[in-house]
């Protein structure tokens, strides 16, 4: 997770961290190769624009773009589908890690033995004993 806000991030890195996140929590290898291709085909599509000026309309535009193309048929429709099912997650990645930055900027951080009043004996009679 990048630390600080999103928006001022180009589409390539941000696509980037999103995928270095689904190594982290162990996505399977085929799914992030899934994920990757798909991003990087929207980003070549939208341009490597930053995350702020991304709006709903690229995506349905990309969607819109994808569906119009030389294939039909089931598989084209599943494909079709695959490519918006991640670009929504992705979007929606982009937009909890929005949502945490604005949340760590906006509380004041507890200390650690308020949290956990017991760490405080715990540490006290580890020291003295």
């Amino acid at each position: 997770m990048k630390i600080g806000s999103m928006r001022e991030t180009f589409l390539t890195d941000a696509k980037d961290i999103f995928l270095f996140d689904c190594q982290i929590a162990d996505l399977e290898l085929e799914r992030r190769h899934t994920y990757q291709n798909v991003l990087t085909s929207f980003i070549h599509f939208t341009g490597d624009i930053p995350v702020k000026e991304l709006t709903a309309d690229h995506v349905k535009m990309y969607i819109a773009n994808l569906s119009d193309g030389p294939n039909e048929g089931d598989e084209h429709h599943r494909l079709v589908m695959v490519h918006y099912a991640v670009i929504g997650t992705w979007v929606y990645w982009l937009c909890a890690q929005d949502s945490l930055q604005a949340r760590t900027n906006s509380m004041d951080r507890p200390h650690l033995t308020e949290l956990f009043p017991l760490l405080a004996l715990t540490r006290i009679s580890t020291y003295c004993c």
